[in-house]
């Protein structure tokens, strides 16, 4: 059953990954951008608060993902002690992979809606 945790930890890795690198992706097209911008316009208090918001939205992320590997970890838990086939065992490691997956993507939802909210307020407060 030891497998499964591993399965687990390796699943939450390549998640809180895929966040740090969408975040570093993010950060350097803003950085692109306003540089770009900048010469144009005066945009400090827009950029500081693009990077709070995008901040927010990242931290969220990882909030997410973490509440997730603690529910994966404590369903891994109830399987280690409850069932004694491999089978049940990888059958439940699987749909609660996709469950975390769906949360996974309705944070991201949810982290994107803000975002744009927070783009919309800041584009009608330099409008």
């Amino acid at each position: 059953m030891g497998t499964i945790k591993t399965y687990q930890e390796q699943v939450q890795d390549i998640i809180a990954k895929a966040i740090s690198t969408v975040e570093e992706q993010h950060k350097a097209i803003a950085a692109a951008s306003f540089e770009y911008i900048e010469k144009l316009y005066k945009l400090d208090t827009v950029k500081a608060k693009h990077d709070e918001v995008a901040g927010i939205a990242y931290s969220k992320a990882r909030e997410i993902n973490k509440l997730v590997s603690e529910y994966t970890a404590d369903l891994i838990a109830k399987i280690e002690k409850d069932e004694t086939t491999t089978a049940k065992a990888k059958t439940a490691v699987k749909k609660t992979t996709a469950t975390a997956k769906k949360k996974v993507t309705t944070a991201k939802a949810t982290a994107t809606k803000a975002v744009n909210t927070a783009a919309a307020k800041v584009e009608e407060a330099t409008a």
